[in-house]
């Protein structure tokens, strides 16, 4: 893999290597080990830096017919590591190839060649590199250069290591606040040392851990909204709802989506009050197995790509998120459906603030999605249905360290993509407006959501 990978134009190159490559990265949502981070120890191998925390690797190991022993079970981290060494030279297309070798070039300066490098050799290797000082993990956050890493806690979770940080803070993980709502009071009453019986028990209780998350830094939230969310307009009394469930009693299917409706538009009001922006995760299938699901957990990477999105039922939630007290929050709209590309991008123009850029906007390219043929679909739609300069540009979601080299993945595909158009004639600019363009879309326009 040579300087210029995806970057197949001499405009292309140009615009990498003069301007994006050059830019700190800001990840705006991942899901890194929060106590990994604050303790900034060492890893203790290749495997639990490389793959232990990888679900990527191992669906890939799963689909090449790699016992579960050697991916999620009781092998050791070195045996593991060989089934992966072995498996890697067969994914040729599939974007954990190059990726692996982005990793290992980034992180050690080793030039991986799947197949033919000796995994002895690079186990021992990398494994007397991780031992330094320079392999720390917040010295591995500087090596990529990454200026603010936003790793998502629940709200329960203690985010105050993260407060001695300068370059990571939390983003909140809602789903809890939602999907399981009597357990998520459970964990307020023990925290905060109170009790909550009503509904507006459980909004003062979450409102007081909004304010130490803000403290600490956070900007973002993220709620999935899985296949079949189906989104609930006021109706029957939430109150109602939250003290049945919270008294021990089961909601219908009907009652959970009207009590987490209810839930959502609340929460979209201080996010809007906080200033934060809020991700929404939409179209994951996350019951696949159910034997793989009891064997690896519910993130294991095994999880599919649901129906295309009910569009009636997000513009009304959306709509009447723009009516709350305090407007609109910033949106973020991922979709793991390529079939809703266009709808996403769409929907940028169909809620705006006055004064705000990219208000409500689609996502980077997200999961099963974030490969080069994803990236650059994605680039499509937003240029064609959308505003291309306001783009927020890419986060990770990813929970091992070593996947901010796919931030220099997507700049490569951007400029790559970028330079053709320019290069084919279609598009009538200028190199120094590509260039900016890069710079928003790489760097400027996440800062600005962070307010740095």
């Amino acid at each position: 893999m040579d300087e210029n990978f995806l970057l197949q134009t001499p405009l292309s190159r140009r615009l990498y290597h003069g301007c994006a490559e050059k830019l700190p990265v800001i990840d705006y949502h991942n899901h890194l080990n929060i106590r990994e981070l604050a303790e900034g120890t060492n890893y203790p191998d290749l495997a639990r830096l490389w793959l232990i925390s990888d679900p990527y690797k191992h669906r890939a190991m799963r689909i090449c017919g790699v016992d579960e022993f050697y991916i999620t079970g009781g092998a050791s981290d070195y045996d593991k590591f060989r089934k992966w060494m072995s498996v890697l030279p067969r994914l040729i297309g599939n974007p954990l190839y190059d990726w692996s070798i982005l990793e290992m070039k980034r992180c050690f300066r080793i030039e991986l060649q799947p197949g033919v490098t000796d995994a002895d050799w690079l186990w021992e290797t990398a494994g007397k590199m991780l031992a330094r000082p320079e392999f720390s993990v917040q010295a591995l956050l500087d090596r990529f250069h990454v200026e603010y890493a936003a790793p998502c806690a629940a709200i329960t979770e203690d985010i105050a290591a993260l407060e001695r940080m300068g370059n990571a803070a939390p983003s909140l993980r809602g789903d809890g606040l939602t999907d399981t709502v009597r357990q998520t009071a459970d964990g307020l009453e023990q925290l905060l040392q109170l009790q909550i019986r009503t509904l507006e028990d459980y909004y003062a209780a979450i409102r007081r851990r909004l304010e130490d998350f803000a403290r600490a830094g956070c900007r973002f939230s993220d709620h999935a909204l899985d296949d079949g969310f189906l989104y609930k307009k006021p109706g029957q009394p939430a109150e109602a709802l939250f003290e049945k469930s919270r008294n021990g009693g089961l909601l219908t299917e009907e009652e959970k989506q009207g009590l987490s409706s209810e839930i959502l538009r609340f929460l979209s009001a201080e996010y809007a009050k906080l200033g934060w922006t809020m991700q929404l995760h939409i179209g994951a299938q996350r019951f696949t197995s159910s034997r793989l699901r009891a064997v690896a957990g519910p993130a294991g990477g095994f999880a599919g790509i649901g129906n295309c999105c009910n569009v009636k039922s997000l513009t009304q939630m959306l709509d009447d998120f723009e009516k709350g007290p305090y407007g609109m929050p910033g949106v973020i709209l991922f979709t793991l459906n390529p079939a809703d590309n266009a709808v996403m991008s769409v929907l940028s123009g169909s809620y705006s603030r006055d004064g705000a850029e990219g208000m409500v906007q689609q996502g980077p390219a997200w999961w099963w999605c974030d490969h080069l043929y994803g990236m650059r679909e994605v680039f499509e739609n937003l240029a064609s249905f959308g505003v291309l300069s306001v783009f927020v540009g890419m986060t990770t979601d990813s929970r091992s360290i070593l996947s901010f080299v796919r931030h220099e993945y997507f700049r490569r595909a951007f400029c790559g993509w970028l330079g053709e158009k320019a290069e084919k004639g279609e598009w009538d600019v200028s190199e120094a407006q590509l260039k900016k363009l890069v710079e928003d879309v790489c760097y400027f326009n996440a800062k600005k959501r962070i307010r740095l």
